[in-house]
C-alpha cells in the first residue's frame, strides 16, 4: 500500500510538473520548443499546457516533452550585454548551442 502511495505521488509530480514547464514558440509556428533549441528562434516563453491548446506540436530535435527526464541547467555563457544566458542546457559543458565553442 506504501509502495502504491508513492507511485501515484511521483506520477501526480512529475504530470504536474510537465504542464508547468516553460516551453518556446512564436506565434505563428507549429512546435514548440525548449529554451536551448536551434529552431527556437526569437520566440516567446508560454506553458506547456498553454502550448498544447493552442494546437502546436513538440519540436522533434530538441523533444520537449522528454526535458523532466534529463537534469537541465541555466547556460553559464553570457549574452552581448553582459548577462548571464536564460536559456536551459543539458551539454557537458554547461552552455547552451549559442555559447558551446565549435
Amino acid at each position: 500500500m506504501k509502495n502504491l502511495v508513492t507511485v501515484l505521488a511521483f506520477l501526480l509530480f512529475t504530470t504536474v510538473s510537465a504542464f508547468a514547464q516553460t516551453v518556446y514558440s512564436s506565434d505563428k509556428g507549429e512546435k514548440y520548443h525548449t529554451a536551448d533549441c536551434r529552431l527556437s528562434g526569437n520566440a516567446d516563453g508560454m506553458a506547456v499546457a498553454n502550448a498544447k491548446k493552442a494546437g502546436k506540436k513538440p519540436c522533434e530535435m530538441c523533444k520537449p516533452d522528454q526535458v523532466g527526464k534529463a537534469k537541465l541547467k541555466q547556460c553559464e555563457g553570457k549574452t552581448k550585454e553582459g548577462v548571464r544566458c536564460k536559456r536551459m542546457t543539458g551539454n557537458k559543458n554547461k552552455k547552451c548551442y549559442q555559447h558551446s565553442t565549435k
